[in-house]
C-alpha cells in the first residue's frame, strides 16, 4: 500500500517542492520527510492534498527558520516540433519576466497562484492544502494576479 502511495504521488510532490525550492538536494530531503510523515499519521483518503500540505508546511518551516522567503524556480516547457527558435526565446522571456514578477509579490498571493495556475489545482483542492477557506483562495487570486498585472505593466496575459 505505501509503494502504490509513493507511486502514484511522487511526481506531484516532488514538483511541487522543487517549484518553492529550486534546490535539488534540498528537494529530496523534504520529500523524504513528507512522506515519512505522511505515513506516521495514516492518512486514508485525499492523500495527495495531505501530501502537498506536509510538503508545503516543511518548505515553509525551512523557510521560516532561515529568513528566506524568495525564492522559485521558472517552469521548462517543451519545444513543440517544428516550433522556431525565436518563439521558442520569446516564450522564455516572457516565462523569465512573470516568474521575476512572481517573487515581489508576497508569498501568500504567489503560494495560491502557484497552486492553481502552475499546478493547475481548482480552489477547493487548494484551500485544503493551505488549510484556508475557499473565499480566502478566490481573494488571494485575485490580489495575487492584481499585483502580477501591476508588475508587468498591466499585461493581461496573467
Amino acid at each position: 500500500m505505501r509503494r502504490e502511495i509513493f507511486e502514484a504521488h511522487y511526481d506531484a510532490v516532488y514538483k511541487y517542492i522543487r517549484y518553492l525550492t529550486n534546490d535539488t538536494d534540498l528537494t529530496h530531503d523534504l520529500l523524504q520527510e513528507t512522506f515519512y510523515r505522511f505515513y506516521q499519521k495514516n492518512y486514508t483518503e485525499h492523500e495527495r492534498t495531505y501530501l502537498l500540505k506536509i510538503a508545503r508546511n516543511l518548505v515553509y518551516d525551512h523557510y521560516r527558520r532561515k529568513k528566506i522567503i524568495g525564492f522559485f524556480q521558472l517552469k521548462s516547457e517543451p519545444v513543440a516540433a517544428g516550433e522556431l527558435p525565436e518563439a521558442v526565446i520569446e516564450r522564455n522571456a516572457e516565462n523569465e519576466k512573470l516568474y521575476a514578477a512572481l517573487q515581489q509579490i508576497k508569498w501568500n498571493y504567489r503560494e495560491v497562484i502557484v497552486l492553481r495556475y502552475i499546478e493547475e489545482y481548482s480552489v477547493k483542492e487548494t484551500a485544503m492544502i493551505l488549510a484556508c477557506s475557499e473565499v480566502k483562495v478566490k481573494n488571494n487570486t485575485a490580489r495575487g494576479l492584481k499585483a502580477l498585472r501591476e508588475l508587468l505593466g498591466g499585461e493581461d496575459d496573467v
